[in-house]
């Protein structure tokens, strides 16, 4: 698990608490009628459970992303990995693998492979 679900998964956590603890304070401050307790359990409640909410959907939404990626992983041809030619989007329900060898090749390497470069080390 990656650093930034740890920290959305923390963040969310804390939001929680937050809005625990502003719902227990509005409702002491709804019980004893003071406004400053309702208005700082309101605000609480309300902050807690949106920062809540935004960072356990963002930790679904990596998890999704990661999902896709892993599929989109194992099908592509053992001989494509990391070669800049590869394209590997389904037109028609039929797969392009690159512009060079549509279908792909038939062995574990390609002919024409050209490593991907990564930005900044060309």
């Amino acid at each position: 698990m990656s650093k930034l679900k740890y920290l959305n998964i923390c963040a969310g956590a804390m939001g929680v608490t937050a809005a625990l603890i502003g719902g227990t304070i509005l409702i002491k401050g709804t019980n004893e009628a003071s406004v400053k307790s309702v208005l700082a359990g309101s605000w609480l409640l309300s902050g807690g459970s949106l920062l809540a909410a935004t960072r356990l959907y963002q930790v679904k939404v990596e998890s999704d992303i990661d999902n896709i990626l892993s599929e989109r992983r194992k099908a592509m041809p053992k001989a494509c990995r990391g070669c800049r030619n590869f394209h590997g989007i389904k037109y028609g329900g039929v797969m392009l693998v690159c512009g060079i060898h549509p279908h792909g090749v038939e062995s574990d390497t390609c002919p024409d492979f050209e490593k991907f470069a990564q930005k900044g080390k060309r």
